[in-house]
């Protein structure tokens, strides 16, 4: 993605701030830039040095100033150029099709599971996609016109989901068909063991102020790997709900060990689709160091907190 045209665009239709152009870029599923800070502001120097852009600095009573960029007539120029030149071809990345081409290692029920969490992925965006049309439309005044193209956009997103989502079923019937190992469970543990030793339970309950508000009960560790953050998200969407509540012993160790990466994974994606989850912990637990420091900063935010009792975690969400 051209990161300065599409700031070039942005601005065709109002001024904007930086931070307002990334929160856009960020909460569209079309517009795949995951930069940080730095980048749009490189790009903002870029488009100055151009003039492309101009900067108003607007002063705020006790808060930062803020700079304000607007779009020049050289800028909307070198916007409509872009616009009219050769597009480029699809970009394709599919790790799952790395997976699958090096699988000659791995037994069947092993690809099977691969192919259960990848086709979970896809039906959870899928899902969010159907439900989340409005997510298309960016947040500044547009045309009628305009917004039949999005509708154009989000036709094209599901599709794709739907494609993939058939894809998989001709890799599972393929799977199917194969003769049955012996002993499967030899070497590694099958994901119907994994089933077994942590049960889950899920139903809608409301809070006192009525909001509903999805309950996963599991009978082992909470938080063991990122997978899961992905299965609450899709049961969210399903339920149409943002706010879990998320209860069970004790919180995994490769949650509470920040090195794994499992915390920061299951937390950002909470993060990404705006989804508020309380963990009610029912047995003592001693937290790492850094693992307390990262909680003491959760709480600043309004995404996830740790419990020891369901009333206060009802009464947080």
């Amino acid at each position: 993605m051209s990161l300065n045209h599409v700031i070039l665009g942005l601005l065709t239709r109002e001024p904007l701030t930086g931070y307002e152009i990334k929160k856009i870029i960020q909460s569209s599923p079309y517009m795949y830039w995951s930069g940080n800070n730095n980048q749009i502001y490189k790009s903002f120097a870029d488009l100055l040095d151009e003039a492309y852009v101009t900067k108003e600095i607007q002063h705020q009573n006790g808060a930062p100033s803020k700079n304000i960029y607007s779009i020049t007539e050289d800028g909307l120029s070198e916007f409509r150029n872009w616009m009219l030149s050769l597009t480029e071809e699809p970009t394709f990345r599919n790790q799952f099709l790395i997976k699958l081409s090096l699988a000659d290692a791995m037994k069947d029920h092993e690809l099977e599971s691969i192919l259960s969490d990848y086709e979970n992925v896809v039906r959870m965006h899928l899902i969010l996609a159907e439900k989340n049309r409005s997510d298309m439309k960016l947040p500044q005044k547009t045309s009628d016109r305009n917004s039949i193209h999005l509708d154009f956009i989000h036709d094209n997103l599901c599709s794709f989901y739907e494609t993939e989502l058939s894809w998989i079923s001709r890799v599972k019937t393929y799977l199917d068909s194969l003769p049955q190992e012996v002993n499967p469970s030899i070497g590694s543990e099958t994901p119907d063991t994994e089933k077994e030793q942590n049960m889950l339970n899920t139903r809608i309950t409301e809070t006192k102020n009525h909001k509903r508000v999805l309950h996963i009960t599991e009978s082992g560790t909470l938080l063991n790997q990122e997978q899961e953050s992905l299965d609450i998200i899709s049961l969210c969407a399903e339920h149409d709900v943002s706010t879990v509540l998320l209860e069970g012993p004790s919180l995994s160790e490769n949650f509470l060990q920040l090195r794994t990466g499992v915390a920061g994974g299951i937390l950002q994606k909470f993060t990404n689709y705006n989804i508020k989850v309380a963990a009610v912990v029912h047995e003592k637990q001693d937290y790492p160091l850094r693992f307390q420091e990262m909680i003491k900063e959760l709480e600043r935010g309004n995404t996830f907190r740790i419990f020891d009792n369901l009333e206060d975690a009802k009464n947080w969400l």
